[in-house]
This record gives structure tokens, sequence and C-alpha cells, in this order.
């Protein structure tokens, strides 16, 4: 039987777009994707077997004030390492029925179908990436996220690095009562914040629940509310505290807050599996062509010093 040769057409003229689309789609639709991908951090890897993310974890010891014709010491310090992460997996199928390719006749319907072919996969990439990347737990088949690079246990192993040393671990406390009662709220904030900036180098915005997230702006009830104009313009909902934006994610777990680092973290991909579609084929025992789609990634973080958790937190 013949192909379907607006069919074929179409396909092949939509088709190759839909992994570049749909990472637009995730992007707008997840700012802690969008800060990412802002910040130049969504990184593209050629190959490995694992990723690698570059840090600096302790002081070169040569440094230091001394007299202008002292003796300045040459140690070889290896301050310089790299924390490893495993390359992980999300994929799903993209199908098209028989029936209804026969139902869609002409370009026209052929490319409408095609496009909410596409919406749905944009929809359920989101989700699962969304999901994925604020409470995925790195076992099995999991992502690194931000619920294992900022523990709640400060002294895990991240990144194949332990947590004995303070150079390496995030902070994490609990709030000291209700978020609206003797400014709990804003002080566990503040101290969160006082507690991960080194300099310049610090928390770039906060995480927290819906719920939350009303908490804080209750309290900032009558007060001036100062705003990202990016972020406004992306269309992600947020108010900022002391310059950071403060928003809210569905998949962040109740009573938490994350300060979070975007600069030190990335979201790498591996080159050949960067939202990756595959031709539609015929199914072997189905009335409908199949095409896949996957990303090889994870997140990765080079310092945790500069991120954050509060817990707890209740109205």
């Amino acid at each position: 039987m013949p192909a379907n040769a607006s069919w074929n057409a179409a396909q092949t003229r939509t088709q190759p777009n839909f992994g570049d689309e749909i990472f637009d789609g995730i992007s707008t639709n997840n700012s802690l994707v969008w800060m990412l991908r802002q910040a130049g951090n969504v990184k593209i890897v050629e190959g490995g077997r694992t990723f690698a993310h570059p840090l600096i974890y302790a002081v070169n010891s040569s440094f230091g004030a001394r007299g202008a014709l002292d003796t300045i010491p040459t140690p070889d310090p290896d301050v310089l390492t790299n924390s490893e992460w495993n390359i992980r997996t999300i994929s799903g199928s993209i199908v098209l029925g028989t029936l209804s390719k026969a139902q869609n006749k002409g370009k026209p319907q052929i490319i409408r179908l095609l496009e909410e072919k596409k919406q749905e996969a944009t929809i359920s990439m989101t989700e699962v990436m969304g999901d994925q990347l604020v409470d995925g737990d790195g076992t099995g088949n999991n992502w690194d996220s931000l619920e294992t690079i900022i523990a709640t246990t400060n002294t895990t192993t991240v990144g194949g690095i332990a947590g004995s040393d303070a150079s390496w671990q995030n902070y994490s406390a609990a709030i000291g009562g209700a978020f609206n009662t003797s400014n709990n709220g804003i002080t566990a904030i503040d101290l969160a914040l006082r507690s991960t900036t080194f300099g310049s180098r610090g928390p770039r915005a906060i995480f927290t629940t819906s719920a939350v997230w009303g908490l804080y702006y209750v309290s900032q009830a009558g007060s001036i509310r100062y705003y990202n104009e990016e972020l406004a313009d992306a269309g992600f909902k947020h108010l900022n505290f002391s310059t950071l934006p403060v928003l809210w994610d569905d998949n962040i777990d109740a009573g938490r807050m994350y300060f979070v680092d975007t600069d030190s973290l990335w979201l790498q991909v591996l080159k050949d599996g960067n939202l990756v579609t595959t031709e539609f084929m015929p199914s072997v025992n189905q009335l409908m062509d199949v095409a896949l789609m996957y990303i090889f990634g994870n997140l990765t973080t080079g310092s945790r010093r500069t991120q954050g958790v509060v817990t707890g937190i209740t109205s």
C-alpha cells in the first residue's frame, strides 16, 4: 500500500523540532530549569561514563601574610577535585494510532495532530523532570535533586564525596516555631541566607511549597514588595527576600524551604541524549506508529556550603 505522502512530509518537517521545542516548554514551565538555563548552567557533555563537576574543597596553605623577603612555601596542595554523578534517564513514548492517521487526512490536520502529540510530550516530560530535579532521591533510576544535594542530614555523601567536612556540607536547620509567630519565619530565612553566603557567593533563589510561600506572603503584608523583572516577564509568580526571588514548587516536601545557589548547580545532559526523539516506527503487533523520547542527564553541584534548607515550617 502506498504511503501517505502528506503525512510523511509533515512528520519529517515537524518531528526533528520535538526535542528543542519540548525543552523550551520545560524551561518556560519550571522555574528551576529556567534559572539554570539563564545562568548558562545547562551543560551539554560530549560523553563519559559519569558526569564530573569541578570544585575547590580546601585552601592553598602557601598563601599568607609574610615579609617581603621571607621564603614562600611551595607545596603541591590537592585543593581541586571533582564530584562525580551517575548518568540518569527519563524516557517515554509518543504514539500515533493508525486510525488517527487515517482520520487526519490533509497536511493541516496532520500538523495539528503532531502539535497535539508534542504538547502531550511537553506536559509529561515537564512533570517527570520537575519531580526528579526537586524530589529525586538519587538511588536506582532516580536523578539527584534539591533533596539529595541540599540534604536535611547534611553529612550525607553527595557526588561521591562524604559530607564529613564543613566545606562539603549544606546548611540545614529546623525553624524555631510557627512561621508567623514572633517573626520565626523571617528569622529562619535570614539565618539560612547569612549561613550560606560567602562574599558574593551564595543562594540565588529560594524554593518552597505553595503553603509556605503563602505564609511568607502574609508576613510581608504592609511592606514594600520587590520582585525580579526577568522572572516576572517569564511568568513565574514570586516575591523577593533580600534580592532573592522566593518561588513555590509543587514537588517540594511539606514544611521545607530550599536556598539554592543556581550558579553552582548544573543540569548536565549527554549530547547524544539531549531530548532525542527517534523516528516513528510501525508497531509489530498494534495499529500504531511509535517514537521514543529520552534524555540522559543529572543535576550536579560543585558547592554544598552555598546551599541550605529550613525544615519543619508550620503556620
